[in-house]
């Protein structure tokens, strides 16, 4: 075995190694011939002040690995490179054994220039995302040529350029998305700054007009035409709008007051609609209604029993009977469509869809259809998803459906096991009601704490279910309740008209018809 590792008399390793292989020479490896000590020279490594004997048979399989492996890893990295696997003749380049190697630094060079090069291709193919992907690898290997620094160049134009598309179409929140994820990249530009700037003073803006604080957000309106010199027209419409809901907030305000001084409760219920309309999460309007709707709590009324005439064919559900109102207390409103086919458009006095939008869209945009495979929606007019125009398009959760040209939806399925959905608007536009979303029931809504709920109650310990039945909504909760002053557990029902109190919640729903289709 000796004699097939070293060549005799000659003090030097075989060009046969153990395995069989071929054994490259190494700076390591020293030979060692004791002159007092007949026999062939002893090869060994040295590390340190001491040296191991190759010899010793537990030490004779790592000096072996740690003789080749360089060597092997190297050369497999080249392979990769060669047929463009870049992750993989990364992933080699990366081992221990590989780094500050001799041989790894052309090499690294090779893969930078690699991953550069495909971010390029990425970009003409409009694949931004891929093409930050390899760059931020290229980087990483260590390319700072002037082909890496053009192409970070134009990668941060190109998310300047959609910052700007965004805030101009008054969608602060996903302006606000994209600069933090530039950020994340290392992107450093004055301009993104000052956009950064405009998009939080304008999310500010709004925040504060729908707590009902407008001169303040005026304030801030004011900032962002003196952060951004080429204020588009939104910004103007916008504040148009600011100026008109103050105008009326102030009146309503004074008029709410009084009414809770008086407690005509009737009167306090709409005129909290009224200013919540203007101030969607205007505090004592939210507690006002809430002291209204406890105040005339209905009493139970016996139905009268059907005629069997007509339970011999019971008509088509009706405007009133697919879509009602859900009112939580503390929470917020909620339009609710039972249908499984739903109309979008925009509201006005001679025309009825069951989703009316104050926006700048078509009477009839899109028709959104549910059936077995999930949410289909059908553009009548122009319309978007993710930012791609589309005719018909199943959608997924987290989808985002833009209206004309600026009309933003976010479409979700928080709950695995219910097909309803809910859709929510996050471009500044309103119903003409002051409705915090619209739910899209299939067959259940949840109500609770916890993300995976139709509609987030923070308060609650247990959830509240909402499900379909034969006359109405019926309703799962676990504990006591009541339901228009009668006394239940566990289950009962809601019909389409009800007030429904628990131990920490509190809830109404009332049938919605034609009224809310039209101005």
């Amino acid at each position: 075995m000796v004699s097939s590792i070293i060549k005799k008399g000659t003090g030097q390793t075989s060009p046969r190694d153990l395995a069989g292989g071929r054994l490259k020479r190494n700076p390591f490896t020293k030979v060692h011939h004791n002159p007092r000590q007949p026999g062939p020279a002893r090869t060994g490594l040295v590390c340190g002040s001491g040296m191991t004997n190759l010899f010793d048979l537990g030490s004779l399989a790592v000096t072996r690995h740690m003789l080749g492996f360089p060597w092997l890893a190297l050369r497999q990295a080249q392979e990769a490179l060669k047929n463009e696997r870049l992750e993989e003749a990364h992933r080699i380049l990366c081992q221990p054994c590989a780094q500050g190697h001799k041989g790894s630094w052309e090499i690294l060079q090779q893969l930078a220039r690699g991953f550069v090069e495909r971010g390029e291709r990425h970009l003409q193919h409009e694949d931004p995302t891929a093409a930050w992907n390899d760059l931020l690898l290229a980087e990483q290997v260590g390319a700072v040529d002037s082909v890496a620094s053009r192409l970070r160049y134009a990668l941060t134009r190109l998310g300047l350029a959609e910052v700007r598309t965004l805030l101009a179409a008054g969608e602060t929140t996903r302006a606000g998305e994209v600069i933090v994820l530039l950020r994340n990249r290392a992107v450093r530009h004055p301009e993104l700054e000052r956009l950064d700037e405009v998009a939080k003073s304008w999310s500010q803006a709004r925040d504060l007009a729908n707590r009902g604080e407008f001169a303040q957000s005026l304030q801030e309106m004011e900032r962002v035409r003196r952060l951004w010199s080429e204020t588009p027209t939104v910004v103007d419409q916008f504040c148009k709008d600011l100026e008109q809901r103050q105008q009326s907030f102030s009146g309503l305000v004074v008029r709410l007051h009084d009414a809770v001084q008086r407690q005509a409760w009737q009167e306090v219920l709409q005129l909290s609609e009224q200013v919540l309309a203007q101030a969607p999460h205007h505090e004592e309007a939210r507690k006002a209604r809430s002291r209204a709707w406890k105040a005339i709590e209905p009493v139970t009324v016996a139905a009268e029993p059907r005629k069997k005439e007509a339970a011999k064919s019971d008509p088509v559900p009706g405007p009133s009977q697919q879509r009602f109102l859900l009112w939580i207390d503390g929470i917020g409103g909620y339009l609710v469509c039972l249908g499984n086919r739903v109309t979008i458009g925009q509201a006005t006095p001679d025309a009825y869809v069951d989703i009316p939008l104050f926006a700048d869209v078509s009477r009839l945009h899109a028709n959104l259809t549910r059936d077995s495979e999930g949410y289909l929606l059908e553009a009548v007019r122009s319309a978007q998803v993710n930012g791609k125009p589309v005719e018909k398009v199943l959608l997924q959760a987290e989808d985002r459906i833009t209206l004309g040209s600026c009309c933003q939806m976010h479409f979700r399925q928080p709950v695995p096991v219910s097909a309803s959905a809910r859709l929510d608007i996050v471009s500044g536009h309103r119903l003409p009601l002051a409705v915090d979303g619209v739910l899209l029931m299939a067959d259940t809504l949840v109500l609770g704490p916890g993300t995976h709920v139709h509609v987030s109650v923070p308060d609650l310990e247990q959830p509240v279910i909402l499900f379909r039945q034969k006359d109405g909504l019926g309703v799962r909760c676990a504990g006591s309740f009541t339901i228009n002053g009668q006394r239940l557990s566990d289950r009962g029902s809601l019909g389409m008209a009800a007030t429904m109190t628990g131990e920490d919640f509190a809830l109404a729903v009332e049938p919605l018809g034609t009224r809310m289709g039209r101005t």
